[in-house]
C-alpha cells in the first residue's frame, strides 16, 4: 500500500467578496493542502476580532532607500513581513511630499504657514545630510585610488 503526503500550510484571507466601504468585514483563516490548495479546515473571523489582534502583535517597519524611495511594511510576531508573499512597492520620496502638498490635502490637515517652514527646514537639513554623505563617499573613493 502507497501513502501519500501532502505538505499542509496555515492560510489567512480576506472571506469572499467581504470588502466594504472601509475595508474587509470578515476574514477566513485555516490550513490548505499546498500540492492541490484545498481547504483542510477554517473558520470566519468578524475583521473586528481580527484585525485589532493582528495589529497589537505587529509593527510598522518604514525606510529609505538610498535612491530616494521610502518603503513600508508590516512585521509580524515572528519578525516576518506580513506581506511577504506580495511585492512591496516603493514610492519615491518627492511623490509622497508632492501629494501632501496638494491644496485639498493642506485644508484636510488644516496645514498653517509655520507648518510649511517646519516642513522646508526638515527637508532643507535632509538634503544637507545627502549632500555631506556624497563629499564623504566621494573623499573615500579618492583615498582608495
Amino acid at each position: 500500500m502507497k501513502h501519500s503526503t501532502s505538505t499542509v500550510e496555515p492560510f489567512l484571507e480576506v472571506a469572499g467578496n467581504a470588502i466594504g466601504t472601509t475595508g474587509p468585514i470578515s476574514y477566513r483563516a485555516g490550513y490548505r493542502c499546498v500540492e492541490t490548495g484545498e481547504i483542510i479546515c477554517a473558520i470566519e473571523l468578524p475583521a473586528s476580532i481580527a484585525e485589532p489582534t493582528i495589529f497589537a502583535h505587529s509593527s510598522l517597519v518604514i525606510v529609505t532607500t538610498p535612491d530616494g524611495h521610502i518603503v513600508s511594511t508590516v512585521r509580524g510576531v515572528a519578525g516576518c513581513d506580513l506581506h511577504e508573499r506580495q511585492p512591496i512597492v516603493a514610492e519615491p520620496i518627492d511623490s509622497i511630499i508632492a501629494r501632501s502638498l496638494n491644496s485639498e490635502n493642506l485644508r484636510m490637515e488644516e496645514a498653517t504657514v509655520a507648518d510649511l517652514e517646519k516642513l522646508l527646514k526638515r527637508l532643507n537639513h535632509s538634503a544637507s545630510l545627502v549632500s555631506k554623505t556624497i563629499v564623504q563617499m566621494a573623499d573615500s573613493c579618492k583615498d582608495n585610488f
